[in-house]
């Protein structure tokens, strides 16, 4: 029985060195373990130390890793838990594929923490601390999109890698690992298809180094919603051409879901996206909405995430339902909290029924309210640049009834109420 369980805990670390591309195929060093960490506690809410995983990479547990180190890892994978790792690979490894396709098992992760931080993390990686990369020159990375707003929408970047030296290069479309493409750094352009509007950050990488970054700034063409099982769902299904506005509300009906082909069986998310030039600053703002989530999946701990998207960075909150703070979260400004270790209880609320939340900014000073009460405040530090995205993140799928922005001046530069 052991040295099954040691298979299969073998199988997982050689998908995730697939998923992560450790040490570029060559292995793996302390950098990919040290984001593997830092992107599963940001996934699941659960930390694993570097010190554990290397023992685990090693082989150098005398006894079996704890079962919450299991579920953990292949939770990033696509994966409920272990045992349902171990279920979808029932034959014996030795006959596995040396390539398993991925898991079709949703992800159930803790609630709220979720999504949001996949985008939080984004922010945090940099280049490392020790690089085999050598730049002698200068770097040229630029983008230009074929159409003015909306998706699809390719992107034509140019690059010049000439004086850059290193194993292998990427491009990266955003914030999302799973968007990255290898390039041929002998040649200066490539093309890439966007399906979700909105501000993005894309990335050129040398090995594992970010070494240039380009904005890229869609803008949606109306509201955009999406639903996807995981955030490796190579296309995300949309809604273009379909009605999701009535009764004074933006909403996903069932009939709507199913219509569009969605697997309502599985679990999977929404993701309803606004992004234009609103012209107001992240230092200064007033940001109101109104939303709920629906019965669309049967939840113990329902989440929904808001999120302002700006040039540099994000603002988040993440509410969850009562009992399940551990999952709530926030980030305003470079200032991340999460239910994990702080007390967010007043982000956990009856999320089945309307809830009013606003953030409001002065002088980089940002309160969050929930139902017209003030909830948790911070002042940051940061200049994040301007709002230019508008973002909600449901479980299975949620309601908007109000969306209001204002600038500093109290001037309304965007508002939506969704009356036809």
């Amino acid at each position: 029985m052991a040295n099954i369980e040691n298979d299969h805990i073998a199988l997982c670390k050689q998908m995730l060195e697939e998923k992560f591309s450790f040490g570029n195929g060559h292995g793996y060093t302390q950098k990919d373990l040290e984001q593997l960490s830092s992107y599963i506690e940001e996934h699941t809410g659960y930390y694993i130390s570097l010190s554990t995983l290397k023992r685990v990479w090693k082989g150098g547990y005398k006894t079996q890793p704890q079962l919450a180190t299991l579920n953990a890892l292949v939770q990033v994978l696509g994966y409920k838990n272990w045992q349902d790792f171990k279920l979808q690979h029932k034959k014996p490894i030795a006959t596995e594929d040396k390539n398993p396709p991925r898991s079709k098992t949703p992800l159930y992760v803790a609630a709220g923490i979720v999504v949001v931080l996949v985008v939080v993390l984004a922010f945090s990686f940099g280049k490392s601390g020790t690089s085999n990369v050598k730049i002698d020159g200068p770097v040229t990375f630029t983008a230009n999109k074929t159409v003015d707003k909306g998706v699809p929408n390719t992107f034509i970047f140019n690059y010049d890698l000439s004086h850059v030296q290193a194993d292998s290069f990427f491009i990266q479309q955003s914030w999302n690992a799973f968007r990255r493409e290898r390039i041929d750094p002998k040649k200066s352009v490539y093309t890439s298809i966007y399906y979700e509007s909105g501000y993005h950050r894309a990335k050129l990488i040398a090995n594992g180094d970010v070494i240039a970054t380009q904005p890229v700034h869609i803008i949606s063409d109306g509201w955009e919603p999406h639903v996807y099982y995981t955030e490796a769902d190579d296309r995300y299904i949309d809604f273009k051409g379909e009605s999701f506005i009535a009764d004074s509300m933006l909403h996903l009906p069932m009939e709507l879901l199913k219509k569009r082909g969605v697997d309502t069986s599985r679990h999977f998310m929404s993701r309803i996206s606004h992004s234009d030039e609103y012209g107001v600053s992240s230092d200064n703002f007033t940001f109101r909405t109104r939303l709920r989530s629906d019965h669309a999946l049967d939840s113990n701990c329902p989440w929904m995430n808001v999120i302002l998207v700006t040039t540099e960075n994000i603002f988040s909150v993440g509410m969850v339902g009562k009992g399940c703070e551990t999952g709530a979260s926030y980030k305003l400004g470079e200032i991340y909290r999460s239910g994990k270790d702080n007390n967010l209880s007043k982000l956990g609320a009856d999320l089945y029924e309307w809830n009013d939340l606003e953030i409001r900014v002065k002088d980089k000073k940002a309160t969050i309210f929930i139902n017209g009460e003030e909830a948790y405040n911070e002042l940051f530090k940061e200049d994040l640049g301007n709002i230019m995205g508008l973002g909600y993140i449901f479980e299975g799928t949620g309601s908007i009834q109000y969306v209001q922005l204002s600038n500093g001046d109290h001037e309304i530069t965007f508002e939506d109420d969704f009356d036809q």
